[in-house]
């Protein structure tokens, strides 16, 4: 199996954002687009997905459209699609394909699920993960319907991908076990911390170092010096969930990312200022440190930026934790603040999202069936926003007509560009397919025509290009998204083009059987690539996305579907 390893410090972002933020381009002696091309802001159905709950975490069923409210910054707005999903409608998907059998009913795309099992081996243990992985495999095989699908990704530094979206519970079976005989990233990070415990509180103690004495200042350096590495550790871990969520952005349907993790502190050093703000003071000591000076380390905007770009791209967290289940004389009064601390960032990836935070799984099997609840049982609610696409962020808030009901769902919303939302189908497409290709449009790859660089060139039936009239000729315009990436690049490699369409006028009205051709080169350094395409036609408003994955070599290259 081809694992690709990227570096996920915002490398998938990154590559959205530049993609993005690319200049249009005419190729030479291409009159300019004229104001009918304008970039426009989709404002298209919003779809939630609404979890409905009573008091002790049960699913409430048989609600009708007229049991919801939806506001939109406040204000009311008109629920236009309505559908109900609950436990036992539709048949499990099988352990295994094990032959042809009954065609299972087809869902819409819209409500089929692809799940992200995010293993986070920087901030998790191996017993945990034991505990936790070693359940995982049955709760998706007894959970997970025809047409759904899982990946598996694993952070350890850096972002391996040890399987793709597959229906295939088998391989996803054998992937798990694979990662359970992996050392975790943790014992680093534990080191650390311990090096930090044993200076700050042997100081507390002790207080006195040969008649002298302990300062406040000394101290607080300590403790600077761990929350600014821990501070590393959290970014990390934000930075390739958040490359995650930029893969997943494109992908149509119900997105969920089940965290399996220790936990993650909104405010990293908090735990260590906290409980050294409240330890009794050695006389040797000449000064307090408060709590209160950890807040600088505070990563609010961040997990808020991580749970924002979730949210608007209908994807929920499910973060799951064992570190909470130790019990009895071995939890000291430090373990129980470290883990409210922990738990905290939990608890915010899956409120801002409309997940769950399952947190001191002692019984795990029992906190993936509050999972499994969510996935069988749920109301998918529309809306249409009857204002002109603004780009900006939106948020939302659903009510249920039901005394005790319990509402969870994602919390904002954001119209998006065209360009954005191409260039996330383009990403998506790249790494996932299939491909969707109305406009009929080809894909060639020339790879080492000169060292270093790789040739795209997309072929267009002129035919499938709207042409609007333009004096003697006909005039459309098409707009190239190319991103790939793969071994060779720690950064996908992006390309956007706006090309303007020309026709004769009696060429165009008799039926053009010609293509147009556009070219785009860009730099590959030698490694196995995955590239995506996208081809939108900009006045008929379609869209093509091709895929094609090339080795790069030193001197040769192939590229292959």
């Amino acid at each position: 199996m081809t694992r690709l390893r990227l570096y996920s410090r915002g490398a998938a972002g990154l590559a959205l954002g530049l993609l993005l933020a690319s200049v249009p381009s005419r190729a030479a002696g291409e009159p300019p687009a004229d104001q009918s091309f304008k970039e426009s802001i989709e404002v298209s159905v919003v779809n939630l997905d609404v979890y409905v709950t009573d008091k002790k975490g049960q699913p409430i069923t048989g609600l009708k459209k007229e049991d919801f409210q939806v506001f939109e910054d406040g204000s009311p707005v008109e629920i236009s699609n309505f559908f109900a999903e609950s436990r036992g409608t539709e048949p499990a998907a099988p352990a295994a394909s094990a032959g042809p059998g009954p065609a299972a009913p087809e869902r819409p795309v819209s409500q089929r699920l692809r799940l992200v099992v995010f293993v986070d081996d920087v901030n998790l243990s191996q017993s945990n993960r034991m505990r936790i992985l070693q359940n995982v495999g049955k709760f998706l095989h007894a959970e997970l319907k025809p047409g759904d699908e899982v990946m598996l990704v694993r952070y350890d530094q850096k972002l391996d991908i040890r399987r793709q979206f597959t229906p295939d519970l088998k391989l996803v079976d054998a992937d798990l076990a694979e990662i359970l005989n992996l050392p975790t990233d943790v014992r680093k990070y534990q080191q650390s911390f311990n090096q930090a415990m044993t200076s700050i509180f042997g100081a507390l103690l002790g207080g006195d170092r040969g008649g002298e004495s302990t300062s406040g200042m000394e101290i607080e350096s300590q403790l600077e010096n761990w929350a600014g590495e821990e501070g590393l550790m959290v970014q990390g871990s934000l930075d390739a969930l958040d490359s995650v969520v930029s893969w997943l952005a494109g992908v149509p349907g119900r997105k969920a990312v089940l965290y399996v993790s220790d936990g993650l502190p909104i405010t990293p050093g908090l735990d260590l200022y906290t409980a050294y703000s409240r330890a009794p003071r050695q006389p040797s000591i000449t000064q307090r440190v408060s709590a209160m000076n950890a807040e600088k380390y505070d990563m609010t905007t961040r997990f808020r930026q991580l749970t924002s770009h979730a949210s608007r791209n209908r994807i929920a967290f499910y973060p799951i934790e064992s570190y909470g289940t130790r019990k009895g004389d071995s939890v000291s009064l430090f373990d129980s603040i470290s883990l409210e601390v922990r738990q905290a960032g939990l608890r915010f990836l899956a409120d801002d999202t409309g997940g769950r935070a399952l947190l001191n799984a002692t019984d795990v099997p029992s906190a993936l069936a509050r999972v499994a609840d969510d996935f069988a049982t749920y109301y998918s609610i529309g809306y249409q926003p009857k204002r002109t696409g603004d780009e900006a962020e939106h948020k939302i808030e659903v009510k249920v007509k039901t005394r005790g009901a319990q509402v969870r769902y994602r919390q904002w919303y954001r119209d998006k560009p065209v360009s954005e939302t191409v260039a996330e189908a383009t990403l998506a497409v790249m790494r996932f397919g299939p491909e969707d290709n109305p406009l009929g449009a080809k894909l060639e790859v020339v790879s080492d025509r000169k060292p270093g660089e790789t040739l795209v060139r997309i072929q267009v039936p002129v035919s499938k290009i709207f042409l609007q009239p333009n004096g003697a000729s006909r005039q459309g315009q098409l707009r190239l998204y190319v991103v790939a990436s793969g071994e060779g690049s720690t950064t996908p490699v992006r390309q956007t083009r706006l090309v303007t369409v020309e026709v004769p006028e009696a060429e165009a009205a008799a039926g053009s059987k010609k293509e147009y051709t556009h070219e785009i080169t860009i730099r590959l350094k030698p490694g196995y690539y995955a590239l995506g395409v996208g081809v939108r036609d900009e006045l008929a408003a379609t869209t093509s996305y091709l895929r094609r994955e090339l080795t790069v070599g030193t001197g040769d290259a192939a590229a292959r579907r």
